[in-house]
């Protein structure tokens, strides 16, 4: 894998235990062999706010208990070219930061929008 930069946006509805995950995430890119040379950028933030913030990131992942909202934040998304993908319910509840950076790594290499996983 050659990522120069991996910058992931995950939306949420307030935050909170998104910003746990952010946290793990962080973690596990940082101790990670091959993610040594990538830039790697991983933030949380409200799904209201997607607009100001899509730009700025390379794919962005949905917390699952807004999945209810995949289709609007879908729409801002393409607009912008991002792919986008709802978190894995039981990654998210064990705060498996390791299977949704797996993820998000699998979403920016595919370039293209998924919507739910699995």
């Amino acid at each position: 894998m050659n990522l120069e930069r991996l910058h992931i946006l995950l939306v949420c509805n307030l935050g909170a235990s998104t910003g746990v995950m952010v946290t793990k995430m962080k973690e596990i890119a940082q101790s990670s062999e091959k993610l040594r040379q990538t830039d790697v950028r991983i933030e949380a933030h409200p799904a209201g706010e997607l607009r100001e913030y899509v730009a700025d990131f390379d794919v962005i992942m949905v917390g699952p208990q807004i999945k209810h909202q995949l289709k609007q934040l879908s729409e801002i998304a393409k607009e912008h070219g991002k792919p986008i993908q709802v978190i894995d319910t039981k990654d998210y509840g064990t705060v498996n930061g390791a299977n949704i950076l797996k993820d998000a790594i699998i979403l920016k290499l595919n370039g293209e929008e998924k919507g739910e996983r699995g």
